[in-house]
This record gives C-alpha cells, structure tokens and sequence, in this order.
C-alpha cells in the first residue's frame, strides 16, 4: 500500500484483548455504548492508527469504540517462512481449495461477539472501515456477517486476480469473487472512493462492482455512495466526507435532499 501512507501518522490509545477462542485483537475504548467501528488494514497496530486514513482519528472524537485484528497474511497471521501481504494471499490461495479468507470472517465474528459480552459498545449496525486490500475484505466479511451493516471501502481491491500479485494464479476465480455478495451489499450502507485511474487494484473492476451492487438491488434504492476523484495511481481520498457519511447511515430517518433535473 505503498501509495497510501499519510505523511502526518497519529495513533490513538487501544488495549490488547483475547476472544475466549484465542483470537487476538486491538480495542480502543469511546464513549460509554457507543458505535463500533473495525478497521482492516494490515496488522493490528497499523490498522489502529491513521496511517493509511484517518477516519478512525475522525470517528474515534465522534465517540466511536474502534477494533481491530491481523487482516490475513499480516501481523501474527503470517506464519514462518511466508512472503509478507499479498504476495501471501496468492500463495496460500494456490494451495488451498478453500476460501483462505474464511478465517478471517470467523475471527471479525469472535471479535464482535466479545466486545458485546466484554466492553461498553454498541455492536448493533458496526462499521468496517477497509483500505485497499483491506477494503476487499470489508466487503466481503460486511456480506457475511449482519452485525456489519455501514462498509467504507477506499481505493477496495475488488477483485484479487485484477493484482499483480495474482498474475496467472492457479486459484478459482469464483472462489473469490465478490459478485455473489452484490444481493446483501445491496442491502447495507456502502462508501467507496476510488481513484479515476487507479492502475494498482482497478478503476474498471471498482465501478463494475458499484454498478452490479445497484443492479442487484432491483427496484429498492440502494445506499452506495460512490467517489471517483480526479487523480492517478493509487491512494486514498474524501476521508471527512466518508466519515461524515458513516455518523449519518447510523441515524435512522435521515435522508438527502434531492432535486429533480431539468425536463
């Protein structure tokens, strides 16, 4: 994510929690029971600070609880002798048969349900907050579990094969493909900004995703607000606005005011 690194890097305060099924993760502590936001960036500690965004900074002032554990292949996921991030991914995703993200989900799922049990915060309508490779993962574990219903996905890697990394990789194409997903994204609150000539993870694969999600919400309206902002390459953008818009999708009733074009 060489691209996407803030010059101005803060972090703020988090403590080191275990699932009661050993799933390790970071939690910053906001208001008493207010919303949970789960960053998913690279390992726990980048992901708990503003150095690939900082809405965490902007959401955690808004009293937002924040979370986060090892995306996979970083931090404490990545076992011995494994390639670093992506590299990782397309490894693993050669050898495997299943879905090398499964783990993932299931770890995002412990995570949500010990903070309920343990912490004061509100685990009802959570944000996933994903960058990049984080942003296909937010995506993907946001369709899975309906505890995650508000998705900011910047510059989203949104289909894996688009990488380089993924260059003639043996893994099945469906397997991981997000399409499947397009029915329940259509039914959450979604934020996506993308470059207008991102080379690295693809404008094209981005805006077909926007396009099949709207699609696959038939005659309902869907709430996907898009960006497309006028720079090349790849790195992240409109971080006020996507965390304005996050405050928003949790008040219920709120809507934008829309005027008609010219007849």
């Amino acid at each position: 994510m060489g691209g996407l690194i803030s010059s101005a890097v803060q972090a703020y305060d988090y403590s080191n929690h275990i699932t009661p099924d050993g799933v390790e993760y970071g939690f910053h502590q906001g208001d008493k029971n207010g919303p949970l936001l789960i960053a998913m960036t690279t390992d726990i500690k980048e992901s708990l600070s503003d150095v690939y965004s900082p809405i965490g900074g902007l959401l955690a002032k808004k009293g937002y609880s924040i979370a986060a554990i090892d995306v996979t292949c970083h931090g404490k996921d990545l076992k011995k002798k494994e390639k670093y991030g992506l590299d990782c991914w397309r490894s693993r995703a050669d050898k495997s048969e299943s879905n090398i993200f499964e783990s993932y989900t299931a770890h995002v799922k412990s995570v949500i349900s010990d903070i309920a049990k343990t912490q004061q915060t509100d685990t009802s309508n959570v944000t996933a907050l994903g960058v990049s490779r984080g942003g296909y993962l937010a995506m993907k574990t946001a369709a899975e579990l309906p505890e995650i219903t508000i998705v900011i996905a910047l510059a989203p890697v949104t289909d894996v094969f688009r990488l380089r990394e993924f260059d003639d990789a043996s893994a099945s194409r469906s397997l991981y493909s997000i399409k499947p997903f397009y029915p329940v994204l259509s039914k959450k609150h979604l934020f996506l900004q993308i470059n207008n000539n991102d080379d690295r993870v693809g404008t094209d694969e981005a805006i077909s995703l926007i396009r099949g999600v709207v699609a696959a919400g038939g005659q309902r309206e869907v709430d996907l607000t898009a960006v497309i902002t006028p720079r090349k390459g790849h790195s992240t953008s409109e971080h006020e606005a996507a965390a304005a818009w996050a405050v928003n999708a949790r008040k219920a009733g709120v809507e934008a005011v829309q005027m008609a074009p010219p007849k």
